[in-house]
């Protein structure tokens, strides 16, 4: 059997039917080129709150857009606490092909996936993109400001939602998953590799993008090649951001402009980290330093807006241009006891060639004063940086050609 519905209400024969015959469906797409899209729309609407929709291993194509909008729990057939995540042996778990053709007509931004619902739960699947699937189609939507989300992956929101030993990879662009509000969420044990293409204009994609929540745990989770920032958060207050890995394979296309980035986006959310612990996580963007910033604390270079609240310690950062950078902070925040390494040299920056002092850290003239004395890094410079690992300002156009 290739597909197994759990009822919340077992007892209930018609229940149980009504559930069974959408879900049939989708077990015929399984590992075949027809659209399973439509089928798990139809398979998620029927089964009731509650309930469980385990798909077998395989790969499904979705090319219509899916909504999750009630609580159940989607995941791969036989999964139990002690099962290994995806990324230990993908063969192991349902894949979903998230190649969408086109959005339903005025539908707006929106993602291929979508997860609507409090207390829903996501365990054991595998996301992947069409950013190699079909580099044609995805060139053309990540130019377009409406199509660049359905270049994406998942957009989530709600309370309580888990998401859990699952892989996130090859998104033409935008974000892998983007998170925008909520509380109470875990997000745990996941992988997110090689979303985005660094060396491309339009191109790039964050691994985890969160936009305003409390509450949540992020921990465990490994990203690798995501091209713009690897996990980047608006705010977040009264949460747990720990023991994360991040890492870079060697290639330029492969790289970022920062891999953990604690800011906000300007007039959309609040910078606040009140309460919120970023420890343990380990950062390498390896010997060719792949990454710009390693950790980021600030929205500047990219924008003004506010970033204050939470505690930033024990983390270690290797192999980046800049380990530590803190452009304008607006309120307290506690940046310590962070194990960094030094570098210096010229880097590529969004406005021309820049070079970085051999220091491990840069504290920002207008940030300094929010940070205890004690704890701003033993020779971090005080200057603004451009957005470093970026192509830099575009070449002007040659000049027009002499009249003959």
């Amino acid at each position: 059997m290739l597909l197994g519905v759990v009822a919340a209400t077992l007892g209930a024969d018609r229940t149980l039917a009504a559930v069974a015959a959408p879900c049939r469906a989708l077990t015929l797409a399984a590992n075949r080129t027809t659209d399973a899209g439509a089928a798990l729309q139809a398979c998620l609407d029927a089964t009731p709150a509650g309930g469980r929709i385990e798909l077998a291993p395989g790969r499904y194509r979705l090319a219509t857009p899916v909504r999750l909008d009630h609580p159940l729990t989607l995941t791969t057939r036989g999964s139990t606490p002690d099962a290994p995540a995806c990324s230990t042996d993908g063969r192991r778990c349902a894949l979903l092909h998230l190649a969408i053709a086109a959005a339903p007509p005025s539908a707006g931004a929106v993602m291929p996936f979508e997860v609507a619902s409090d207390r829903a739960r996501i365990d054991r699947l595998v996301f992947v993109g069409t950013r190699r699937s079909d580099p044609a189609l995805s060139a053309r939507r990540c130019a377009s400001d409406t199509e660049r989300p359905m270049g994406g992956g998942l957009r989530v929101n709600g309370n309580a939602i888990t998401i859990t030993r699952s892989v996130f990879r090859d998104m033409a662009c935008y974000s892998a998953l983007e998170y925008g509000r909520g509380a109470g969420a875990v997000i745990r044990d996941n992988d997110f590799t090689a979303n985005g293409t660094h060396t491309a204009e339009l191109r790039w994609a964050d691994g985890l993008t969160i936009h305003d929540v409390t509450g949540f745990q992020v921990t465990g989770n490994r990203f690798r090649d995501n091209t713009d920032v690897q996990l980047i958060l608006g705010g977040c207050v009264g949460c747990t951001i720990t023991n994360n890995r991040f890492d870079h394979g060697g290639t330029a296309a492969g790289g970022s402009f920062a891999e953990l980035m604690l800011q906000a986006w300007p007039n959309a959310t609040s910078g606040d980290f009140t309460g919120t612990r970023t420890a343990g996580n380990r950062i390498d963007c390896g010997a060719r330093r792949r990454c710009g910033f390693g950790l980021m604390i600030g929205s500047a270079p990219w924008y003004a807006a506010p970033a204050f609240g939470g505690t930033v310690t024990r983390n270690r950062v290797r192999g980046a241009m800049l380990a530590l950078n803190v452009d304008s902070l607006t309120g307290a925040m506690t940046i310590a006891d962070n194990d960094l390494a030094a570098a210096s040299g010229t880097w590529p920056s969004a406005c021309g060639p820049q070079r970085t002092a051999p220091a491990a850290a840069n504290v920002s003239p207008a940030s300094r004063g929010f940070l205890a004395p004690a704890t701003i890094p033993a020779g971090a410079t005080a200057r603004r940086y451009c957005i470093l690992n970026h192509p830099g300002p575009a070449p002007a156009p040659p000049p027009p050609a002499a009249a003959p």
